[in-house]
């Protein structure tokens, strides 16, 4: 017996984009997150054609683009100097340029098309626990709950519980330098 055929830890951009497309194809798919309510900062302030192409299929794309900055340049400078210049109008896409949209602004949109879609954001909840046998996963959390699901998916960012818990080591590392936008 299962809960749902899919859980996904984690309702950033990724989670909240897979969870959507899931639902999407019919699935049954349940999102937590450890946070009381979604992040009002951003991580990112960029999206990329190629994400746009991918979010056209959850009808998300048209909405970004209609709350972003098309900026068909884009240029990187320390102080006045020009570090590169990059031209993406000569792109081969409907989206020749990086969309400037912040990471809030897109999860909001991307919470309002789970909700067209049915599903919902559960919060708090974060994960302690995960448990696998031949019928699927049972997920563990803080408060003591307990979810049955035939698929875990981590989109729990660089520090993941999923990934952890799972024992899937992280080759990764972080930026030395400090960036502002």
């Amino acid at each position: 017996m299962v809960d749902t055929d899919v859980l996904v830890v984690g309702a950033g951009p990724t989670g909240l984009a897979l969870t959507a497309s899931l639902l999407r194809r019919g699935l049954d798919a349940t999102i937590v997150d450890r946070l009381t309510a979604g992040a009002n900062t951003s991580r990112a302030a960029a999206v990329n054609a190629r994400t746009l192409e991918v979010l056209e299929d959850i009808d998300v794309s048209r909405r970004m683009v209609k709350a972003g900055l098309i900026a068909p340049r884009f240029t990187m400078r320390q102080g006045a100097r020009t570090l590169i210049a990059v031209d993406f109008s000569w792109l081969p896409t409907k989206y020749p340029y990086t969309l400037m949209l912040s990471q809030a602004s897109t999860e909001a949109l991307l919470v309002e098309r789970l909700a067209e879609l049915g599903g919902e954001v559960v919060r708090p909840k974060a994960l302690t626990g995960l448990s696998q046998d031949r019928g699927g996963v049972t997920a563990t959390f803080d408060d003591g709950d307990t979810i049955r699901a035939r698929f875990v998916v981590g989109c729990d960012g660089a520090h993941s519980r999923v990934r952890q818990l799972a024992g899937i080591g992280f080759a990764g590392g972080e930026y030395a330098e400090s960036f502002a936008l």
